[in-house]
């Protein structure tokens, strides 16, 4: 009896995993193999979001699932303080594996507070941002629009600058 409850259920999560696109046997999208682009922002009471995604750019199917790792750049090319941290359940967000077909895109969004509330205090603005995709080594850099935030973060007494919360690769559009 309890065999056959463990081949239901083996049975029922290899159908969840056909149904939502989700491959097991697609190999992790490397760096390389992506591209990332700038998709949408939008900001309201004192705080932006940021829809970005990252498009497969090789000719098979690959995946990722997790959280991306977001790194602040100046105009140089040098790091920026940035203190990223995962936003579990952010726009609906949970960590699932999504497969990318060849040109198939997954999304996740970056959230932040903008420079409202802080007064007169300046916190560093990005030229560029690199993302790296979950599990890999190396990252992909973004110029232009949606390479440029300034997040703040604390309080006027102990500002904290560069604190970005990121959510989950999502199949769909997060904002």
């Amino acid at each position: 009896m309890r065999a056959l409850a463990l081949t239901l259920v083996a049975a029922v999560a290899g159908a969840l995993a056909a149904a939502s696109g989700a491959r097991d046997d697609a190999p992790l999208c490397s760096a390389p193999r992506l591209a990332v682009a700038y998709v949408t922002s939008g900001g309201a009471a004192g705080s932006v979001d940021v829809e970005y995604s990252f498009r497969n750019r090789g000719p098979g199917t690959c995946s990722l699932s997790g959280y991306p790792k977001v790194a602040m750049l100046s105009a140089a090319g040098a790091p920026v303080h940035t203190s990223d941290s995962p936003a579990p359940g952010a726009y609906g967000v949970h960590v699932a594996t999504v497969a990318l077909a060849p040109g198939g895109s997954a999304y996740f969004g970056i959230h932040y507070a903008a420079a409202t509330g802080f007064g007169n205090l300046k916190c560093p603005a990005s030229a560029a941002l690199a993302f790296t995709p979950p599990g890999a080594k190396q990252s992909l850099t973004l110029r232009g629009k949606g390479g440029a935030i300034q997040p703040y973060g604390g309080s006027i007494p102990h500002l904290q600058c560069g604190i970005v919360h990121v959510s989950a690769l999502s199949a769909k559009r997060v904002l």
